[in-house]
């Protein structure tokens, strides 16, 4: 496999391939395993479809498709799937997913589909202007873009809400980001939130409009924290705006705002109980 443009490999504790950017100094899967990750974060949260007799004729939306290890996993675990629409806008990365190394079985259906789109259908932009686009609904959207201090743009309440208008009532909504400004998002557009724990850390966050496919939903302590400062969320009227521009405005909307800090309703908490 040929080297790719500011990108750097290293093998995760699962024996997987992880990636780095050295351009935005992220990576994109956990030292501790990118197949561990993929499984725990995102995939196993959705066999709550299973458990509830949901899980056949799937639709997936992967936002973010990098390498393909959401996709792949989930291909993996899941039988019945109608389609599998996957947003990457590094198509030189998502070109190169099937050298990877996953599984040969798995490898050669993302191959296959990349030359000739059937059950999988690859989207090389914006991931914001393919959402505009749409008007097709999913079973299941994973949510695996950078951090919002590295890149904001798909990480606003707008686009929250235009991801919520490609859900149906038993749609699941799955990402890795459990900070307050998504799980304010997430409740602003009345989806029941939940945290996926792992050894007694929340490690992830899963969604959807029917509150029985929710478990470890978030409690009334958390729900009042978004309330807070920290809790404002980003902010991309029109979907168009620059990484800079959104960071910009949400540090003048919290700088400007009258709301608590989360420090301020901790102590206060503290001092009811």
């Amino acid at each position: 496999m040929q080297n790719l443009d500011n990108i750097e490999i290293f093998i995760t504790q699962d024996g997987s391939i992880g990636l780095y950017d050295k351009a935005l100094d992220e990576i994109y899967h956990s030292k501790f395993g990118a197949k561990k990750e993929s499984f725990e974060k995102f995939v196993e949260p959705c066999f709550i479809l299973k458990k509830n007799g949901l899980d056949k004729n799937l639709k997936l939306l992967d936002i973010c498709f990098g390498i393909g290890y959401n996709t792949k996993c989930f291909l993996e675990n899941f039988e019945s799937i109608d389609l599998i629409d996957c947003i990457e806008i590094d198509e030189n990365l998502a070109k190169k997913s099937f050298e990877f190394n996953y599984s040969k079985k798995i490898d050669s259906i993302i191959e296959k589909n990349l030359k000739n789109p059937d059950l999988i259908h690859f989207y090389f932009d914006d991931a914001r202007n393919v959402i505009k686009k749409s008007d097709k609904k999913y079973d299941v959207i994973f949510l695996d873009a950078f951090c919002p201090h590295k890149q904001s743009v798909l990480w606003s309440e707008d686009f929250i809400f235009e991801i919520t208008k490609k859900m149906h009532q038993n749609s699941i909504f799955c990402t890795y980001n459990h900070s307050m400004p998504i799980l304010k998002a997430l409740l602003q557009n009345n989806l029941a939130v939940g945290h996926v724990i792992k050894e007694n850390k929340i490690i992830s966050t899963y969604a959807s409009f029917n509150s029985d496919l929710i478990e470890n939903q978030i409690n009334q302590y958390e729900k009042d924290m978004l309330n807070t400062k920290s809790a404002i969320t980003y902010k991309d009227k029109g979907l168009c705006h620059t990484h800079e521009e959104i960071i910009n405005y949400r540090n003048s909307e919290v700088q400007n705002s009258s709301l608590q800090t989360l420090s301020q309703y901790k102590k206060r908490h503290l001092e009811v109980v």
